[in-house]
């Protein structure tokens, strides 16, 4: 049995075989003080080779990573793999059952609640069963992500960048497997301040996150790059074989990825205004600095003159907000810079 604090499990990650189960967590509060919460895990097991940790649901409102690892427990066996391969596809399962980004127990954000705590609530405690037990058997993991019911992102493998040079290659490398359309380029310490990938960097593991499409909704465009990518980073990682890549319907990556710079190369247009935002821009489009953006149309004052924005820098529109009903402080675009993949060859950037 595996504990954390309010948290238990007792799957067998270590045993060859197919094995489903639970992470179940002890919530004493009114609707849960005789139940325990059940968050699913799952391992396929054989012989020796890499451990590879796949997570989905991380963010309870984004799809296309939990239906990858569905797919993933329903068609892989173990004579399939070299190693072991755990999966937890609905990492916050109180949110995803909620549909929301955030737990409805604790209103906690999974991806701020690193390395998690015993007695800090219940989103703290998962983390602390992941960090303690999961990322500590892993070799390599791969978190998904989509954009939420608040946001749309261009389809994009998501690298941490720090100061360990040899684990930001390897890294690197997973990115290039993964083979996204885009890579976001995000230094390690920067404004996700508790997120997985900082718990993994910190412990010295390999790691890549991604987002993949986004509205709370599922796309299958979306799920395809996903399905690749993730196929990609097991071929590469020598848990599945390139036959079984093949059967599974993927396709040799050719490595190529455009990288954009998630920290200084970053720029969001922001409403000042409550108004109906009018949005000239498309998702991943190439612009140039000063052209047309975003007309906002303020709701309280009809006839108004418009507040209009322009972009402030050129690069590409990586994320685009969904609803159009706007408040002061909301972001409607995020235009980021790319990066050549020469500079991500020189040490710490």
């Amino acid at each position: 049995m595996l504990r954390f604090g309010p948290t238990k499990s007792a799957l067998d990650l270590d045993g060859d075989g197919k094995r489903n189960g639970f992470i179940d967590l002890d919530q004493p509060d009114n609707e849960n003080a005789f139940s325990s919460i059940r968050v699913p895990i799952g391992v396929i097991k054989n012989g020796e080779g890499p451990t590879v940790f796949l997570t989905a649901g991380n963010h309870g409102d984004e799809y296309e990573g939990q239906v990858v690892l569905h797919r993933l427990m329903a068609m892989l066996e173990p004579g399939d793999v070299s190693g072991r391969l755990i999966m937890m596809p609905a990492l916050n399962t109180p949110a995803m059952l909620d549909r929301a980004r955030v737990s409805p127990l604790d209103q906690g954000n999974m991806n701020r609640s690193f390395p998690g705590a015993i007695d800090q609530g219940p989103t703290k405690a998962i983390a602390g069963f992941v960090n303690e037990h999961l990322i500590s058997r892993a070799d390599l993991i791969l978190d998904f992500h989509s954009g939420g019911t608040a946001t749309q992102y261009v389809d994009c493998a998501f690298l941490c960048w720090g100061d360990n040079d040899d684990l930001n290659a390897a890294n690197l490398a997973l990115a290039e497997s993964f083979g996204a359309p885009f890579t976001m380029v995000c230094p390690i310490g920067g404004p996700y301040s508790g997120d997985l990938d900082t718990a993994a960097y910190n412990q010295g593991t390999r790691f890549l996150s991604c987002e993949l499409g986004g509205m709370g909704t599922f796309t299958a465009s979306s799920f395809e790059n996903g399905w690749q990518g993730c196929l990609g980073i097991l071929a590469g990682a020598g848990l599945i074989s390139e036959a079984v890549q093949q059967r599974l319907g993927g396709k040799k990556c050719d490595g190529e990825t455009c990288f954009l710079d998630l920290a200084a190369g970053t720029d969001h247009i922001t409403s000042a205004c409550h108004g109906l935002a009018e949005t000239h821009l498309t998702l991943g489009s190439t612009v140039e600095e000063d052209v047309p953006a975003v007309t906002i149309h303020n709701v309280h004052v009809f006839g108004a003159a418009p507040e209009r924005h322009v972009t402030p820098r050129a690069g590409i529109v990586a994320v685009r907000r969904r609803n159009p009903l706007v408040r002061p402080g909301d972001h409607l675009l995020m235009i980021c810079d790319t990066l050549e993949r020469s500079a991500l060859d020189r040490p710490s950037r």
